[in-house]
């Protein structure tokens, strides 16, 4: 079966569909795929979708977008709805993930939200999920770890882009 990671830089949350198995295609601008340019595939069982955040994040209120990186930001979100739609007949699944923030005014409400640390991971980035999935069930655990969470812009890490593993994890255990 095959799950499409749009957008998946280092393929975070795919990996447990790695694992079990599944064929992945990581589709991300880093590895020289564009999912602007994506034609439909046979066999898509699942869509993960994380689209770049750093234009609608709230962190940027200080330093507006101009409005070529709006576009810019808001064509990915686009082009992976539009991937979800051209595969929707088989689709068993899909989902669109970004960091709480100003996509909602474009998507409405999320269909989940949530903190890493609600799956048991370090960190306390508010994330949305929108999509057509079963949510995973929120475990919260004791913080070992510090949070990886910043609250300046130019203070993020690649590390913070990075979908937590136990949020990977329970999103996949409850779709398959």
């Amino acid at each position: 079966m095959l799950i499409l990671d749009l957008c998946g830089g280092t393929g975070a949350w795919s990996q447990p569909y790695r694992e079990a198995g599944y064929c992945v295609e990581l589709i991300d601008i880093l590895n020289g795929r564009d999912v602007r340019l994506v034609q439909r595939m046979r066999g898509v069982h699942g869509i993960l979708a994380a689209p770049v955040c750093t234009v609608q994040s709230y962190a940027r209120n200080r330093y507006p977008p101009t409005d070529a990186e709006l576009l810019a930001s808001l064509s990915v979100v686009d082009a992976s709805l539009r991937v979800v739609f051209a595969h929707r007949q088989y689709l068993k699944w899909w989902a669109l993930e970004n960091p709480r923030n100003k996509l909602r005014r474009y998507l409405g409400p999320a269909r989940l939200e949530f903190y890493q640390w609600e799956y048991g991971d370090a960190g306390h980035k508010p994330t949305c999920i929108w999509g057509d999935f079963v949510p995973p069930m929120k475990q919260p655990k004791p913080r070992t770890k510090p949070s990886t969470f910043r609250t300046k812009q130019e203070n993020a890490s690649p590390a913070d882009a990075v979908t937590p593993a136990g949020f990977a994890r329970a999103f996949y255990e409850v779709n398959p």
